[in-house]
């Protein structure tokens, strides 16, 4: 009985495994493909390889990759540096509506993104940040900042207070038990925001369409949906543009996805 549980398991991942990359593949392989063979035969690899697919959508996609680049790693940044310094100081400092203000900011995961979407508007609108690259960080930034802060207090609340009491009595200030000892131990979790927080700035449709107008700030989620194509060339530039903006992503988790593995356990157990 083991040893089939053991088989339907491994059978059962692996047509999973099959499910997941599947899509994948398929992106891939018509990316090389014009529309005629991408109708014909979309699951095999036919012979025929057009690199001009990539070339045409790298033209078009480049200027927008840049910008969703500057977005990413600045909502990114913002995101850890504000979880990090909220985190810190609910884990240390135990104040007069210190937990009301936390659950306050928990409660922002909650609200769904499309209710905030108006209110964003008109406020990055009467600030002046429309159709800026401020106006596509800030929002975004507040809006990760809570489940930064979340699983970085959790993270932080399983360091020993004998460690940090030590640090106190050597003289060390905050700053400093923070950068020496608080952030090596949360370099997992961290990793799991940055992780989590660069996945859904980058692939951010809606509010990049909604703060930003023509090319100047245009970001690689709505030129995707721009991009210009032949009849024959069909949708293989398309797919060609999907890849070239799926590889930051994929970059980033592979050096990344050790200490998201250990963050994801570390930033949501306590103990």
């Amino acid at each position: 009985m083991n040893i089939f549980a053991k088989i339907l398991g491994r059978v059962l991942l692996g047509l999973l495994l099959i499910l997941t990359l599947l899509p994948f593949y398929l992106l891939v392989l018509n990316s090389f493909k014009w529309q005629n063979d991408i109708v014909l035969n979309p699951w095999m690899w036919n012979g025929a390889e057009h690199i001009t697919n990539y070339t045409k959508a790298l033209v078009q996609v480049a200027r927008p990759m840049v910008n969703s680049l500057i977005v990413t790693a600045a909502v990114v940044v913002g995101t850890i540096l504000c979880s990090l310094l909220a985190a810190y100081a609910f884990m240390r400092f135990k104040f007069f509506g210190s937990n009301a203000l936390y659950f306050g900011i928990i409660a922002m995961l909650m609200i769904p993104g499309y209710v905030m979407l108006i209110p964003q508007f008109i406020q990055i609108n009467d600030l002046g940040l429309y159709n800026t690259y401020f106006g596509l960080i800030l929002p975004p930034t507040a809006f990760n900042v809570a489940m930064g802060t979340f699983l970085l207090r959790t993270s932080m609340e399983s360091i020993s207070n004998s460690l940090l009491e030590a640090a106190d009595m050597e003289g060390a200030k905050d700053l400093t038990i923070l950068g020496k000892i608080v952030l090596p131990l949360s370099y997992p979790t961290i990793a799991t925001v940055m992780i989590m927080t660069g996945l859904s700035s980058w692939n951010n449709y809606l509010w990049p369409l909604v703060a930003s107008t023509g090319e100047k700030t245009q970001q690689i989620t709505v030129a995707l949906t721009k991009m210009v194509k032949s009849l024959a060339e069909g949708e293989g530039i398309l797919f060609a543009g999907y890849v070239i903006a799926s590889l930051p992503l994929i970059i980033l988790f592979c050096f990344s996805s050790k200490y998201f593995i250990a963050g994801l356990t570390q930033g949501s157990v306590k103990g």
